[in-house]
């Protein structure tokens, strides 16, 4: 049962709704930050105690509601751990500061050994003058307080513009869908904290019911076989609604994906969403238009107010930009049913989430296999799904999986194969 929100939190300014969502979908944040980022997000979306809780990744309500009391008396300082009983700093301010000053010293190759700092060859440099007995740990302490933390260098360009070699000379180049994906990135992001449903949909195929590539544990020199000579069976596609924060997939088999098979098929499974919705949260609790969360409202997805009333918005709905996702009747049944429709451009098919979950479907239903006709790739890809949604994956947005994968590309040595024992970065 949710907590009985006896403190509940206040109303937010503009910049701390701005700083805390941009930390929500930082990744070189503290973990713990941003999931507390996350936590006040989808309290101020409306959700309770217990629901953003999950939505964090914490494992008590409690917690939100002391972390929300926190953030009413000092604002986004409560994202910080506060001071504790242990060891009181032994540095001053003024020798604080010449750790602060010898950071950034641009070092001399020859005397210090190096082009850029790292904790151990500062220590070594400060050790040298006034600080003979500082610690690698009160160096990383002091530049964390101080708002440094240990980043690689980047390439830097403006989002959308590339340098391009032409016969004239050097140009540069603008990609004219930029704000496009921008907009579905941003869906990917922060349309559940604000409460709004985001899906995915994608029609997978056509899948030919002929042997299939695979592979499997088999006896060492005993693989499967195949046979080499076949007759084609036909094919079939996969209609699919995913929903990536729960990753439960709806999906259908059909022999063709034509509009008069795809239209009630869409339209069948987001009235069902629709209704499960409106069961949570009825369209008459909701506040007025301008009183929704940002990302709430159509206003944000549409680039301009709409041109006429519409219902609350409920569902994002990320599509590609066949011309039967563009047709009028289907479009204006989306807006007079709260399902905003935001379609990838040309090159940006990894937008769609849905392409993703399809691509594990299919492995897992088709590999190896051998089907004999199109029905059967139609009960194997739909039993796969049901099997799928017994146990469904969350997929999550710049999730842990690529914050893993910096961690393990910064604990590699700078151009080697040897990476460090126990763990632990090179900064730390």
């Amino acid at each position: 049962m949710s907590k009985i929100q006896k403190d509940p939190l206040r109303e937010l300014s503009q910049q701390e709704e701005q700083a805390l969502q941009k930390l929500a979908k930082s990744t070189s944040e503290r973990m713990d930050i941003i999931k507390r980022a996350n936590a006040l997000l989808s309290v101020r979306a409306g959700k309770s105690y217990t629901e953003a809780a999950i939505v964090a990744g914490y494992k008590s309500n409690d917690t939100i509601s002391r972390l929300v009391s926190r953030f009413n008396q000092h604002g986004l300082l409560a994202l910080s751990i506060a001071t504790g009983r242990g060891c009181k700093p032994t540095y001053t301010s003024a020798q604080q500061t010449r750790i602060l000053a010898e950071v950034q010293r641009k070092p001399d190759h020859q005397e210090d050994q190096t082009g850029i700092w790292s904790l151990m060859t500062l220590r070594r440099a400060l050790r040298k003058t006034d600080l003979p007995h500082v610690s690698a740990e009160t160096i990383r302490q002091v530049l964390h307080e101080s708002g440094y933390s240990y980043q690689r260098t980047r390439t830097w360009c403006r989002t959308g513009y590339a340098l391009r070699k032409r016969k004239s000379g050097t140009v540069t180049v603008y990609d004219p869908e930029t704000p496009k994906k921008r907009l579905i990135e941003l869906a990917c992001e922060q349309a559940e904290a604000a409460g709004i449903v985001q899906l995915n949909e994608d029609e997978a195929g056509p899948y030919q019911a002929i042997p299939q590539p695979g592979a499997s544990w088999q006896p060492e020199g005993y693989p499967a076989t195949q046979p080499h000579e076949y007759e084609r069976g036909g094919t079939a596609k996969l209609l699919t609604l995913f929903r990536p924060s729960t990753g439960h997939v709806r999906a259908k088999g059909v022999i063709s994906a034509t509009n008069a098979v795809l239209h009630p098929w869409l339209q069948e499974q987001l009235s069902a969403v629709l209704t499960e919705i409106e069961k949570q949260q009825p369209a008459e609790t909701l506040p007025p238009e301008e009183e929704r969360p940002l990302y709430a409202r159509w206003e944000t997805w549409l680039g301009h107010p709409p041109g006429r009333t519409l219902p609350p918005l409920r569902i994002l709905l990320v599509l590609d930009n066949l011309a039967g996702h563009l047709s009028s009747d289907l479009v204006l049944w989306f807006f007079d049913h709260g399902v905003m429709p935001l379609y990838t451009p040309i090159g940006g098919s990894w937008l769609n989430m849905a392409e993703s979950v399809q691509r594990i479907l299919v492995r897992r239903a088709l590999s190896g296999q051998y089907p004999q006709n199109a029905q059967e790739v139609i009960d194997w890809l739909e039993q796969t799904v049901a099997g799928w949604n017994q146990t469904p994956t969350p997929f999550v947005w710049n999730g842990k999986r690529r914050r893993r994968r910096e961690r393990a590309y910064l604990r590699r040595l700078g151009g080697s194969a040897a990476a460090l024992a126990h763990g632990t970065s090179i900064a730390s």
